[in-house]
């Protein structure tokens, strides 16, 4: 890594900013960011010369903070003998200090600091060590960080005591009974006063602003009604702008018959503005405290990469950033794993973008360094080539950041920040959003295994269920399939449709306990069962009876990986209409027409599959009417977070009516979008929708364009339920 010339001079820069140690680790890891994702510990020796203590930590993810704990300089860890003058560095395993939790590999550095006040450490998470040019530009680091120690005031005081300043004092005697005000030349020039002598009391009330004058007329009625020696801290508007007062007074013992106070004022404006500038500073630190909190915790709770982006953009949106993306390194090439808030249009440009490119988030992921855009000008002054394009950005400034990854063989991991304003990024910015990128490392690692199983599954699960449905003179068959969202895994949802050898028609939904590969293979594994069973009986119950001995079985024989599972199977003559049904703690099918509304098919509800293998399943009889249909599916369209159950049974309710003149298809999508709202289920969703129409309006896979059935007003009449009898799936 080539270290820019003006390297050094950006961390002087930054530490003449400096007013403690604790912002000191900050400044260095904002001017040193050149470097990558690199920590910056300050461990000073303590009062008692006998244990150095963490004052200043910064870019540093948890697992490789200091304990936060005194560290006896006798001991024998690299910290402690830095602390005597020794220089140490290392890589792989080595570490400066006690690091209980972290087992990845690490360059780091342990550097005195002049007069044995202490020692600065350097951390940079991954395998590659400091060079010997990094080396030598870190010693020299540690030189200015003890040179401006030095200048610093004491540890743990606010400023050096005792202090000398000269200040201008102005007197005054106050006659609150005649309401004058007799002053010096000083009293009468922060006030406004023509010069020094008596002049009216309300002359110097007039230098107050307007909005204090009520509370100053509630102290000088106290002034007058209680005496003793008081303080009064109060604004005057001057030349300049505000100016803060401090007034000290007591009551006059020599006139008796009047109320008389005397006293002096001293302009102390300065000292209430650095008290307001680090109450300021105490107040961003906090929060950046906060924040990492909260950051560390989303990060903990995120099950997949668009969970983290979005977790990330949460938090961090009180600094400004609304929009992430999270990339990695395939080869020579940038492969996108997720965003969160971006325009379509620029993460097409990203898409486009080559690892050797010259680009904030590629030179983040090729060099490992973070990259701080604070303007379009800053862009096309660092990027020349962004000139015709930066315009035509949504966003105002960027910050890439190079993500540290726990395993050695992880590709590399970058992150880009997007804010809508621009953003001046001070030495604390830097800190912090060093600090997010190795939170976002902790948990990325996590989230994108979860997002590579959350795939398998998805795909295993699809790749088990019917690829077409059976094709019957006046029934229409539709089915669907909607995994769940991007930050849940996959289910056991299944669904089947298939002719038996007598010529009717064998339908079966379900659900699989559980959330992964496991439950997606076992779904595929029961519909095998359920088919291989009917060729020995067409009954439901019996068919549910023999399935439930099948994984009760398997159950007993490996109690770790038992799973129970939810079923309805239903068997419709399809010439007549008649069917039995059979569930094993299933929801209910719903029958719709057009003449009487929606209603559940009345079942005997048996256990679900797997629990107990002597359990009893009944068939019970009904009949499908023609031009009538009936819709089973899975819990995943009903039972969702935070909505009523009675409410969501309504929506369903709402929606069969609704979709009575769709084509099957389009009813099923119209069915599923209106009962979860438009958004992705929480939980797999399954739905098989069958329909039964007059023999004589029946439709043939040779019908015409469907749009016309489409097409018809919502309330046009007796419609028919479908336009085509394809049984297609979406």
């Amino acid at each position: 890594m080539t270290i820019p010339s003006d390297a050094l001079d950006r961390v002087r820069a930054a530490l003449r900013q400096v007013c403690s140690p604790w912002e000191m680790s900050a400044a260095l890891a904002g001017s040193c960011a050149w470097l990558g994702v690199v920590g910056w510990a300050l461990m000073l020796a303590q009062d008692d010369g006998a244990h150095l203590f963490p004052c200043g930590i910064s870019g540093l993810p948890s697992v490789w903070e200091p304990p936060l704990r005194p560290l006896a300089r006798s001991g024998s860890w690299p910290i402690c003998l830095a602390a005597l003058g020794h220089v140490w560095t290392g890589h792989g395993v080595e570490r400066p200090y006690p690091l209980p939790e972290a087992d990845a590999p690490a360059a780091a550095a342990a550097l005195p600091l002049r007069k044995s006040i202490g020692a600065l450490v350097v951390l940079r998470p991954g395998p590659t060590p400091f060079t010997h040019p990094e080396q030598t530009f870190l010693s020299a680091v540690a030189d200015e960080v003890a040179a401006v120690l030095a200048d610093l005031p004491s540890r743990g005081q606010p400023d050096v005591l005792p202090q000398l300043r000269e200040v201008e004092r102005g007197a005054f005697t106050l006659d609150l009974t005649g309401q004058d005000i007799t002053c010096d030349r000083v009293f009468a020039a922060i006030h406004g006063l023509p010069g020094p002598g008596r002049h009216p009391l309300s002359a110097a009330l007039a230098a107050l602003p307007q909005a204090d004058l009520p509370q100053a007329e509630r102290l000088l009625q106290q002034l007058q009604q209680e005496p003793g020696t008081y303080e009064v801290i109060y604004r005057v508007v001057g030349l300049d702008g505000l100016h803060v007062m401090q007034a000290r007074c007591s009551r006059s013992a020599e006139v008796l018959d009047r109320v008389v106070l005397t006293g002096h004022v001293t302009d102390i404006t300065r000292d209430a503005d650095n008290a307001a500038w680090r109450e300021e500073r105490m107040h961003r630190q906090i929060r950046s405290a906060e924040q990492m909190r909260a950051l560390a915790a989303a990060c903990a709770s995120a099950g997949s990469t668009s969970e983290l982006a979005a977790a990330t953009c949460d938090v961090l949106a009180v600094f400004g950033a609304d929009a992430i993306v999270l990339a990695e390194a395939a080869d020579q090439h940038l492969n996108l794993l997720t965003s969160h808030g971006q325009q379509p249009h620029h993460l097409e440009m990203l898409r486009t973008v080559e690892l050797s490119a010259s680009a904030p988030l590629t030179d983040a992921l090729r060099e490992h360094r973070a990259v701080f855009i604070a303007s379009h000008d800053e862009l096309v002054s660092a990027y020349p080539h962004y000139a015709d394009v930066s315009r035509r950005l949504d966003r105002q400034a960027w910050a890439a950041l190079p993500i540290p990854l726990s395993a050695p063989d992880a590709r590399p991991a970058a992150c880009l920040l997007s804010f809508t304003r621009p953003h001046a990024f001070t030495p604390e910015d830097h800190a912090l959003l060093i600090a997010a990128a190795g939170l976002l490392g902790r948990a990325l690692d996590r989230c994108r295994a979860w997002d590579t199983e959350h795939a398998r599954a998805v795909e295993l699960q699809k790749g088990l269920l019917p690829t077409a449905l059976p094709h019957l003179t006046g029934i229409e068959l539709a089915a669907s399939y909607l995994p769940a969202a991007a930050g849940a895994h996959a289910g056991g949802d299944w669904y089947d449709a298939y002719t038996t050898s007598s010529g009717r028609l064998l339908l079966g939904i379900g659900d699989i306990e559980g959330h992964d590969t496991q439950a997606a293979s076992l779904m595929g594994r029961l519909r095998t069962a359920i088919r291989a069973y009917a060729a020995l009986t067409e009954d439901p119950a019996e068919l549910l009876h023999h399935t439930n001995r099948l994984l009760t079985e398997d159950n007993d024989n490996d109690p770790e990986r038992a799973r129970t599972a939810t079923c309805c199977l239903i068997l419709l003559d399809p010439a007549t209409g008649d069917l039995r049904c059979a569930s094993a703690g299933h929801p209910s099918p719903l029958l719709h027409s057009p003449s009487s509304g929606s209603r559940e098919l009345i079942t005997g509800v048996g256990l679900p599959l797997g629990i107990f293998a002597e359990g009893t399943y009944r068939s019970t009889p009904h009949r499908l009417p023609e031009n009538t249909q009936l819709l089973l599916h899975t819990d995943g369209l009903t039972d969702r977070p935070g909505t009523d159950p009675a409410e969501a049974h309504d929506r369903l309710d709402e929606a069969l009516e609704q979709a009575a003149s769709l084509p099957a298809e389009a009813a099923l999508r119209h069915i599923t979008s209106h009962c979860l709202a438009g958004a992705r289920p929480v939980d797999d969703c399954g739905a098989l929708l069958v329909r039964r129409h007059d023999n004589s309006r029946a439709y043939s896979r040779s019908s015409p364009s469907r749009s016309g059935a489409a097409d018809r007003p919502r309330g046009a009449g007796p419609a028919p339920y479908g336009a085509r009898g394809t049984g297609r799936i979406r």
